[in-house]
């Protein structure tokens, strides 16, 4: 026999169940960071580092693990679309009148290193970089605390 008083307590129910589960998981917190906060905030880190030479145009997280409860590790692959080649984004930094000379030197030896350690490039390539990614929890939920070089990894 239908008995609407019945389903309602037994809607009731459920719906108390299911807000207590989601309680306690808030209190529990997150074990670890979403996918999609892991992707904006690694494009992010990666168009600051690479600004006017390369943007991000696709990150994909390949593995990640908790170093602990506080501590977790992406690995990535990056695909960065170049603004410029080196030698246009070279030209860009030494005609920047609002860089001082020691900026500029500076800049410099870094696009020399680039120039050693990248391929040759022009604006609108596809590069991919693979990065491992820190992100730490904190009062204010997961942040990218740094890029892990492979001597941090050991």
């Amino acid at each position: 026999m239908y008995n609407p008083s019945k389903i309602a307590f037994q809607t009731s129910i459920i719906t108390l169940l299911f807000s207590a589960i989601l309680t306690l998981s808030g209190c529990l917190g997150i074990t670890q960071p979403s996918d999609d906060d892991i992707k904006s905030m690694a494009a992010e880190r990666f168009d600051q580092e690479y600004a006017g030479l390369f943007i991000a145009s696709n990150v994909v997280k390949n593995n990640g693990y908790k170093q602990n409860d506080t501590n977790y590790v992406a690995e990535l692959t990056i695909t960065g679309t170049a603004q410029a080649s080196i030698d246009e984004y070279a030209q860009n930094i030494l005609n920047d009148k609002s860089l001082s000379s020691i900026e500029k030197i500076t800049n410099s030896m870094t696009i020399g290193l680039l120039k050693i350690t990248m391929p040759e490039f022009k604006a609108g390539d596809q590069i991919e970089f693979n990065k491992n990614y820190l992100f730490i929890k904190t009062d204010n939920g997961w942040q990218l605390k740094k890029e892990l070089k492979p001597e941090d990894e050991l």
